[in-house]
């Protein structure tokens, strides 16, 4: 269709909004907007409505609408010559962009351009003062988005430091609860897919050997599965007419501490209001919130996993998962990995670890050991360190059943005190000093070296009674009661055999010197030798007022073992 005459204008009717009217097919203010419109177009013989274009639920900050861009091809092809709004931020808020399109775009295109409440009409020449309003208006419209942008996003950042959920789409394993829509309930059925996931990558299975086993079982992938759920999801990693799980996806849920309860936030911005491209922020600076919501897998079951993702290790072709101690064998001489090998003797195969330098050639030596014999170190220390854990736990028990001046408190009272006042005394040698060397009592060298000396011991002092503070304050509070990985190693005090979860869920790694000396370091080092200190050194208190006789199993902490 093309225009027949310079005096008859074909219109289209423009309608934006930049959210959406809950669930009305439109919204109150489209209506009005057309209302408005229609009325105005009735008034005025030489126009003629043509189309009308709607924009519900979009933002005037850019001009990529579907509606809007629709409307300019139709310009394009001479199918209209007029365009008719409610007012300038109809046609948009972005100041720059808008000013492009009154002043460039529309009149090339020979667009007569209407703004019915801000009494703007470009086919008026006559009135000059609209040259100049006109571009301050758009500059109050953009100046509006800008203040309306930053108010959302400061409320947005206070909703996400207080661990409320902000996103459109619950993550794979969740639903928003339908009582409070920041909040995270679980998803009993991909949840335990989740689960499933977890327990599988530390079962030894790769990444790809998950994704396969659950295409066999025919899990959707969670994007599938939220559309199979009546949500309208859309995600730019579904690809394909049957998508299926594939590494990516798979790695993406062991990566996701949202299920360990934990709400991380803020991993991307918006450049700017004006601009629909996110920039990623720096780890450091995601707003994580702890226990937000009910957690999938445990905190403990989460940073095994993380750990497991940073070995290097591979699955032999032959197997779906990887050995039990892949990642975890350490050469006591290069620190290289061990690598097992297998021998067959007689028709039967033995394994055996040696060092991976070694077996390059590139220097070192073997530090051969056998898997019989490894297994056995691993699964007798394994026994001897969760006895000592359970041991010293039946210690710090009955410690906190007795009356609080009986099993420490007033030991660590007592200290604090010889401490303060040991302060005190070298704060006051050190505060007559200078009144010494004045007096000549002492020289001004002597003076330096003693000031110096009596500064040290304060800080020594206040260093250690900041250590007894610390550790009085986690008797009163039962911390060393409430430790999950005290639980978790006392799931194995009856360990017959070894999988590869026992090994990765409590090793951190095993150094190989030699077939006769290995060193097993277990995970939560730190904790444990605090744990063990605490109990055994309490336990002697126990002995004196006669409620246990205190056995030392290993008095040092047992950290690891040699064989």
């Amino acid at each position: 269709m093309y225009l027949k005459s310079q005096n008859s204008f074909l219109a289209a009717l423009y309608m934006r909004l930049s959210k959406d009217d809950g669930d009305k097919v439109e919204s109150d203010s489209i209506r009005n907007q057309r209302s408005l419109l229609r009325d105005f177009v009735k008034q005025h013989s030489d126009i003629t409505l043509v189309k009308e274009y709607v924009d519900d639920g979009f933002s005037g900050t850019n001009f990529e609408r579907p509606d809007f861009q629709r409307m300019l091809e139709d310009a394009r092809n001479h199918k209209i010559n007029c365009i008719i709004v409610k007012d300038l931020s109809r046609l948009g808020r972005n100041y720059i962009e808008t000013g492009r399109y009154l002043e460039k775009i529309f009149p090339v295109l020979g667009i007569r351009f209407i703004a019915v409440n801000d009494h703007y009409d470009s086919a008026d020449t006559t009135n000059d003062s609209d040259q100049i309003i006109v571009p301050f208006k758009n500059l109050v419209n953009d100046a509006y988005c800008r203040d309306i942008s930053i108010k959302i996003r400061s409320q947005l950042d206070i909703k996400r430091k207080k661990g409320q959920f902000i996103g459109n789409y619950a993550g794979y394993g969740y639903f928003k609860d339908p009582k409070d829509k920041n909040h995270l309930v679980i998803d009993e059925y991909a949840a335990e897919i989740v689960r499933m996931i977890f327990n599988m990558k530390i079962d030894g299975y790769s990444a790809k050997n998950i994704a396969a086993r659950l295409n066999e079982m025919g899990v959707l992938i969670p994007a599938e599965y939220k559309r199979a759920c009546g949500f309208n999801y859309s995600s730019g990693f579904m690809a394909g007419k049957k998508p299926k799980w594939d590494v990516s996806s798979v790695v993406r849920i062991l990566k996701n501490e949202l299920y360990t309860g934990t709400m991380v936030q803020g991993k991307t911005r918006k450049i700017n209001y004006k601009v629909n491209v996110r920039q990623k922020i720096e780890p450091e600076n995601w707003i994580r919130v702890e226990g937000t919501h009910e957690p999938i897998v445990s905190k403990e079951i989460f940073e095994c996993v993380q750990k497991l993702m940073e070995l290097d290790t591979r699955t032999s072709p032959e197997e779906e998962s990887i050995y039990e101690f892949s990642g975890l064998l350490r050469c006591g001489d290069c620190g290289q990995n061990m690598v097992r090998r297998t021998t067959t003797k007689k028709g039967k195969k033995y394994f055996y670890y040696h060092c991976s330098t070694y077996k390059r050639k590139e220097g070192c030596s073997s530090h051969n050991i056998s898997d019989i014999k490894l297994r056995k170190a691993v699964l007798e220390a394994i026994r001897s360190q969760v006895a000592l854990i359970v041991k010293a736990d039946e210690i710090i028990a009955q410690i906190e059943n007795l009356p609080q001046q009986q099993f420490g408190v007033k030991i660590l009272d007592t200290q604090m005190k010889t401490l303060h006042k040991e302060i005190q005394k070298y704060e006051e040698l050190k505060a007559n000093l200078y009144q010494d060397m004045v007096d000549k009592i002492i020289s001004r060298e002597e003076y330096r070296e003693l000031k110096q000396n009596f500064s040290k011991k304060i800080e020594t002092a206040k260093v250690s009674m900041k250590g007894l503070e610390e550790k009085k304050k986690r008797m009163l509070s039962n911390e060393m009661r409430t430790q999950q990985w005290v639980t978790e190693f006392k799931q194995y005090r009856n360990i017959k055999s070894l999988d590869r979860k026992t090994v990765v869920m409590l090793i951190d790694k095993i150094v190989v010197y030699s077939t006769d000396r290995i060193e097993i370091h277990f995970n939560y080092e730190d904790e444990i030798t605090e744990f063990v200190k605490y109990a055994f050194a309490n336990g002697d208190l126990l002995r004196k007022v006669g409620s246990y006789e205190m056995r030392k199993l290993y008095p040092d902490g047992f950290l690891y073992g040699e064989w």
